[in-house]
């Protein structure tokens, strides 16, 4: 089971808030502060893509525990008066159905987004709408970026709402909650496994930023709040959050001076970076972090906007007054293309996680004779499959699906009582981290048929054949080099719609140290290009409510292609067989047939098919 994994925090308690008590609580602290509501994210100090649900204010206060989604939680007076519950969430496609499933609606007020919908743009145009029964509205300055404040108060400005940042853990010590503590080491990693050491990311970074403000890199202190910056400028990793192979802190470059601070929470924790002695570290004590900034002349403070948070910034802001800010940061770009060294470390990660990928799917499509299995015991057996590997941790908390429940994107709570049944399908979400600290992320569908008599109905094969192909557009068309990532998201998106289906989700998403990584997308709206050697998921699915869902999901590298000038082509890293009960060989062209004829010969070699293929 996970605890086989060497990064895991399945030893700690339980975090199950009473979703009333919390609002009760925080009501109390709206009166105290005269605010008639509060903005309440899904983020941690960090921005933190996944938040533990016991560092997680919007998880208290809703009972959702997605990725994504975040809200504004009413004074009872305003509530009443716009007349809805005390918390309004936000969530996009991936996860309406399971904030409907966890959400009580007398307490929650769910607001389901559009395709292409930025939760924060919701947010602004909600409040907007209501700005005239509201006045004063706050925000945790620890948990919400820069971009998110202004987009905020720029967006409602003609309202004239007065904006407050609770600066000072209010929120949490209101609601009572339990927060975060990690004690585990920042360690270093080879230039062997990475390419690259955190002495030339530093000096990557001067240069760039010397590049970019025309400034002497000694005269700019360029900062971040996200692990996975950290986590690639130090050439580190720390395991701090469950499913993240980076460390929380918050760091500070000047030159080639480096300050790494980290807040309460993991202030405990080792730091282990010898190989850059310049390196100073703060635990939890701002005043002598701030002493040592304020030694160095500073005429330019630079960060990306979307990666730090409100309260840092502003504490920056007393320690160089009159210092210019600019929203800057090239670390995205820096990550985004890989060095060959990250690539085999990739390709090696995916060789290991597709073997017990599909020892898994046969098991979960056949099962054991005479036993029954659950969601719970599918998650578990991912789990086993990747230790027996040498997995270190988990890249996401493994999607376990079983009929119904594969309908909703990111169904993430495998149940012991949920019996695996034949007939129905079955999908696997799941990744792992392995030494080389770089995430895997895969999913595939089945049918359950421990009863060989078991059939799959036309609409399951329906749904799995168009999805297959949608991808297979995505792996096999060399689009040009300028495409953008919304015009990916277009070509592959276009085949389900041809059919009558989409899916409330972007196509793909990057993938680096952690398994969502900024920067290179396919997505609409996403405007940032194919960036060669940058790795990145293709997964799209089509999802029947009630019934069942597909989503099929292989990672690619982006190449120039070696035969066509001006085009990229991508390199497929998953080699997990796929299931021919469910694929109608009537849909698919020649070429398709082609392309899974090979796709399964390899598969075959490797061990890795899931079902026998027609096709060879």
């Amino acid at each position: 089971m996970i605890d086989r994994l060497r990064y895991n925090f399945s030893d700690l308690p339980p975090y199950e808030p009473s979703v009333a008590d919390t609002h009760a609580r925080l009501s109390a602290l709206l009166a105290r502060t005269r605010l008639d509501a509060l903005v309440v994210t899904s983020q941690d100090a960090f921005i933190s893509e996944y938040v533990p649900r016991r560092n997680s204010q919007r998880f208290a206060l809703s009972g959702f525990d997605g990725s994504a989604g975040s809200g504004i939680f009413l004074g009872e007076a305003a509530a009443a008066r716009i007349g809805v519950p005390r918390f309004v969430l936000f969530v996009d496609g991936r996860y309406h159905l399971q904030a409907q499933a966890q959400c009580d609606e007398s307490h929650v007020q769910l607001e389901k987004l559009g395709l292409g919908v930025p939760i924060w743009s919701a947010l602004v145009a909600w409040l907007s709408a209501h700005a005239d029964a509201l006045r004063a509205v706050g925000y945790d300055a620890q948990r919400v970026s820069v971009a998110q404040r202004d987009a905020l108060v720029e967006g409602t400005r003609e309202h004239a709402l007065r904006w407050t940042g609770l600066t000072a853990r209010e929120v949490d010590r209101a609601i009572a909650l339990p927060g975060w503590q990690v004690e585990r080491p920042i360690f270093e990693l080879p230039e062997t496994l990475t390419g690259t050491t955190a002495a030339s990311n530093i000096g990557a970074l001067g240069d760039r930023l010397r590049a970019h403000l025309r400034l002497p890199a000694e005269r700019v202190c360029w900062f971040t709040c996200a692990a996975d910056d950290i986590g690639y400028l130090l050439n580190c990793r720390g395991y701090h959050l469950p499913n993240a192979s980076s460390p929380l802190g918050c760091l500070f470059v000047i030159g080639d001076q480096v300050a790494l601070y980290l807040p309460e929470g993991c202030e405990r924790c080792p730091v282990e970076l010898d190989a850059y002695p310049k390196l100073q570290v703060f635990r939890n004590d701002l005043a002598a972090l701030g002493r040592f900034l304020a030694l160095f002349d500073v005429d330019h403070v630079c960060y990306g906007a979307d990666a730090v948070n409100c309260a840092m910034l502003d504490s920056l802001r007393r320690t160089w007054p009159v210092a210019r800010h600019t929203s800057f940061s090239p670390v995205e770009a820096m990550r985004a293309s890989k060095t060959p060294q990250v690539l085999d470390q990739f390709r090696d990660a995916f060789a290991r996680s597709s073997a017990a990928i599909a020892q898994t799917m046969r098991w979960a499509k056949y099962g054991e004779p005479g036993r029954k299995h659950s969601e719970y015991d599918l998650a578990r057996k991912i789990n086993d499959a990747y230790a027996a590997r040498g997995a270190v941790g988990l890249t996401f908390t493994t999607i376990a699906a079983h009929g119904a429940h594969s309908a909703l994107a990111h169904y993430a709570a495998a149940s012991p009582d949920v019996e695996l049944e034949d007939g129905e399908l079955v999908l696997l979400d799941s990744g792992a981290y392995y030494e080389g600290g770089v995430a895997t992320d895969c999913t595939r569908v089945v049918l359950r048929k421990s009863d060989p008599s078991a059939v799959a109905q036309p609409w399951q094969r329906e749904i799995y054949t168009i999805a297959l192909k949608a991808c297979i557009k995505g792996l096999v068309t060399r689009f040009p080099a300028d495409f953008t990532g919304h015009q990916v998201d277009d070509a592959v998106r276009s085949v389900c719609r041809s059919s009558g289906y989409d899916f409330n989700h972007g196509t793909g998403h990057g993938i680096g140290i952690h398994v969502h990584e900024g920067g290179v997308r396919f997505a609409p709206g996403s405007t940032y290009g194919l960036v060669p050697n940058a790795v990145i998921s293709v997964e799209p699915g089509i999802y029947v409510g009630g019934k069942g869902g597909v989503r099929i999901e292989n990672v690619v590298i982006i190449h120039p292609s070696a035969n066509e000038r001006g085009k990229v082509e991508f390199e497929n890293l998953v080699a997990v067989g796929y299931d021919w009960d469910l694929i109608d060989v009537d849909l698919l062209d020649e070429a398709e047939r082609t392309y899974l004829r090979e796709y399964e010969q390899r598969c075959a070699e490797l061990g890795n098919g899931v079902t026998p293929c027609p096709l060879l």
